[in-house]
């Protein structure tokens, strides 16, 4: 199984997630601060030199803002654009996956917004439920914290088979629990891992 480093641009720097497949999280993280000695887009640039010196990924991925569906800022495009290059230039194949592709590989299990795939993933990964923020306002700009959720949702669907194939309710996906709005996570992103775990990426 491939190792992967999904890394998602935030306002102040970026989040990532390191994994070994799909039911393999190795790592994760925020990255970033408000002051920095150096630009912005230098400073990500050499921390991520410093993740793959680490880690060793076998792919990058990121988001492609070219998807109808992103709505990324000039300079998170920019800075995503250089990730390709530094991808490039180490030797490391890059793959974008689209916000649509998020969404297909998680919706068919009942997560069809970012924050109910966030939820999934920290229904699969305990480990990282701590970092779920509370449900956005309307008038609320995004949490950070999002940027980890959505770095190993980006993993998440590259391990997807190629194939198309969406996830079904009779793959498993089930609510569990007292209450009509009991929500059993990991049965939420189970389908999920059910339908990558045979894939190698």
């Amino acid at each position: 199984m491939k190792r992967v480093l999904a890394i998602d641009p935030i306002t102040w720097g970026y989040g990532f997630a390191i994994l070994d497949g799909p039911q393999s999280l190795i790592d994760w993280d925020l990255q970033g601060t408000s002051r920095r000695a150096e630009p912005r887009e230098r400073w990500c640039l050499r921390q991520i030199g410093v993740l793959i010196d680490r880690y060793g990924p076998d792919r990058i991925v990121v988001e492609d803002c070219r998807d109808a569906r992103s709505r990324r800022s000039k300079r998170s495009r920019q800075l995503i654009e250089r990730i390709m290059t530094l991808a490039n230039e180490r030797g490391i194949p890059a793959r974008r996956i689209s916000r649509s592709q998020v969404h297909r590989v998680f919706a068919p299990a009942g997560a069809c917004t970012k924050y109910k795939i966030a939820r999934a993933i920290a229904g699969r990964f305990p480990e990282v439920a701590w970092r779920l923020p509370p449900i956005r306002k309307p008038w609320m700009s995004e949490d950070a914290r999002m940027g980890i959720f959505d770095a190993i949702a980006l993993a998440l669907a590259f391990y997807a088979p190629r194939s198309g194939r969406r996830l079904r309710p009779d793959d498993g996906l089930r609510a569990e629990g007292q209450g009509d709005h009991a929500v059993d996570h990991e049965a939420e992103i189970d389908p999920v891992i059910r339908q990558v775990r045979q894939v190698d990426g």
